[in-house]
């Protein structure tokens, strides 16, 4: 039992990384100062690693809430609507520190989120790779069990 839970979290930070390297690239474009990929690979790599290190923070969370760590293979809907949810402030609050401390800024391409003045395209990111990886972590599970 133990192994199997070490198997999932590990497809988790896998899967977790592999969704977010690849949107943390193709949406650099979107903020000021981005040049090439090879310039703002490792910038990207970083918020790579807080993407899924946030995943995890996320499944410990739950799990101690269910009182469950191997909730992910009884992932439902409402989860994934509580995923989604909890991506959405994540994210806001993430953007809102980094342009009220200038870590970055957007560039004339990102869509704004108006009211709230952030991109819209970090907002999204959380609200969809955060509950997919999940998801696609219990389709690979059951697969291999």
């Amino acid at each position: 039992k133990n192994m199997r839970l070490f198997k999932d979290i590990l497809r988790l930070l896998i899967i977790t990384f592999i969704l977010h390297v690849l949107w943390e690239n193709i949406q650099a474009p979107l903020y000021l100062g981005y040049s090439t990929f090879y310039q703002h690979i490792l910038s990207c790599l970083a918020a790579t690693l807080g993407d899924v290190i946030f995943t995890l923070a996320v499944d410990l969370g739950i799990g101690l809430l269910k009182e469950d760590f191997a909730w992910i293979s009884r992932l439902n809907k409402k989860d994934i609507i509580v995923l989604s949810v909890v991506g959405l402030f994540f994210a806001v609050g993430v953007e809102w520190r980094a342009l009220l401390f200038n870590r970055w800024s957007y560039a004339e391409a990102m869509p704004i989120i108006p009211y709230f003045k952030i991109g819209l395209a970090p907002i999204l990111q959380m609200i969809f790779l955060l509950p997919l990886s999940f998801w696609l972590t219990k389709l690979l599970s059951m697969k291999r069990s």
